[in-house]
């Protein structure tokens, strides 16, 4: 029975309840691209951080296109009194064949140097360069002594602070 103070339910038309549906279909699918292009977004700005902060970047072609050129490059000394230089020659040295530095291949009467200690062979201009920014082997770390022959050695072993004035 129905009751007398309420209206009768109001039913929607046919074109109404497509007008309806055809508004639902359009929130959702605004709600589902939005959430797909947050996530889109997220995921874009992570790869670029890993991308960014791993050695992508920092590969040795990439530094030299990133890193602006030195304007005035300090020379280099001369090594010829410590690393005397030799001409490559296959059958003075059958088991160096490639320089450890730049990665190329020795050719035969190439200008090298070798290293008295481990008697490694390098290009001269790939291990003066090496040589003077670290003063070691590029492949087995030993240390390179630059003192003369009868220079003071001991000063690169102890490091020693001479002061005029009282001792403690």
């Amino acid at each position: 029975m129905p009751q007398p103070n309420q209206p009768p339910p109001r039913v929607l038309s046919r074109s109404q309840r497509k007008l309806l549906l055809f508004f639902l279909k359009c929130v959702i699918m605004a709600v589902v691209m939005s959430l797909f292009l947050f996530f889109l977004g997220f995921a874009a700005i992570v790869l670029l951080n890993f991308l960014f902060m791993s050695n992508t970047f920092t590969r040795r072609r990439c530094t030299r296109l990133l890193r602006p050129a030195p304007a005035d490059p300090e020379p280099l000394p001369d090594f010829d009194a410590f690393l005397p230089g030799v001409a490559y020659r296959v059958a003075d040295s059958p088991n160096s064949s490639d320089c450890a530095i730049c990665l190329e291949s020795f050719l035969e009467g190439e200008s090298c140097r070798e290293i008295p200690i481990c008697r490694h062979l390098f290009h001269s201009n790939c291990v003066d360069r090496w040589i003077g920014r670290k003063p070691n082997c590029p492949v087995c770390r030993t240390r390179v002594d630059l003192d003369p022959p009868g220079g003071d050695r001991w000063k690169n072993v102890w490091a020693v602070n001479l002061e005029e004035g009282a001792s403690y």
